[in-house]
């Protein structure tokens, strides 16, 4: 696949509740070279300094990424690189944490994507989330690293129950901690018309599955899709920070 296919677009907003946005992105790619680089983090509500926690995450895992990745696509050497950066984002933030008092308890999440030419590769802690739109059905890639979705797992509640339960935004892994995290790390094959978003859960907290898909699937360009999605989320309310990354392939 030529690099100069891939097109992207990212939106955050404040909502309409929170005094700051706390969520935090970036895109690394640089004309059609590969690996091309997308990160989503969202600082933990309820935190100190959950802004701080998030800008120091992208920014570390991508400079990071952005140095060790190789040119050519080597899936070991790239899983185990997300691997790493992911326990090094780790330690950066709990470190960052305990330079003040004022940044004591902060911590994030991050859901991060590396596209090759034919490889897609994600690494993910918390629950924002990558999704994916392929043949006209969208798939959530990652999984929440919550009580809720381990409920949704075992068949407690239903995933559209979930969205309302009163312990959604309680998470079980996060950066920032002082432990050795367990992310998940995936690597998919990347195919022409694919269509990937990665979301803080300012969005998939106040918007249904169906009404996701149907941005992602009537998008005409990232820049209208991410568009779409901020605007329903502003309809629903955004009580929450969100931040919307949409990747065209």
């Amino acid at each position: 696949m030529d690099g100069s296919l891939i097109t992207y677009a990212a939106m955050t907003h404040t909502g309409f509740v929170r005094e700051k946005n706390e969520d935090y992105y970036a895109i690394d790619a640089s004309g059609s070279q590969w690996p091309m680089i997308f990160i989503v983090c969202d600082g933990l509500g309820g935190h100190k300094n959950g802004a701080l926690a998030s800008r120091t995450a992208v920014e570390f895992a991508r400079s990071y990424l952005r140095e060790t990745l190789p040119e050519e696509n080597d899936p070991y050497k790239i899983r185990t690189l997300l691997e790493d950066v992911v326990q090094k984002t780790n330690v950066r933030v709990y470190l960052t944490s305990l330079e003040s008092e004022e940044n004591s308890g902060m911590g994030t999440t991050m859901t991060l994507m590396v596209l090759y030419e034919r490889s897609c590769f994600i690494a993910h802690i918390g629950d924002s989330r990558c999704y994916l739109f392929r043949d006209n059905k969208l798939e959530r890639l990652t999984t929440d690293d919550t009580y809720v979705s381990e409920m949704v797992a075992s068949g407690s509640i239903s995933e559209n129950e979930s969205i309302k339960h009163p312990r959604r935004h309680v998470l079980t892994q996060a950066l920032g901690f002082p432990e050795y995290v367990t992310p998940e790390v995936i690597h998919i094959e990347l195919l022409p018309d694919d269509r990937f978003l990665l979301s803080s859960d300012g969005l998939h907290g106040y918007l249904t599955s169906e009404a996701i898909q149907a941005a992602l699937q009537t998008g005409e360009s990232p820049e209208q899709t991410a568009s779409s999605l901020i605007g329903r989320t502003l309809e629903a309310g955004a009580p929450d920070n969100v931040t919307v990354l949409v990747v065209f392939a």
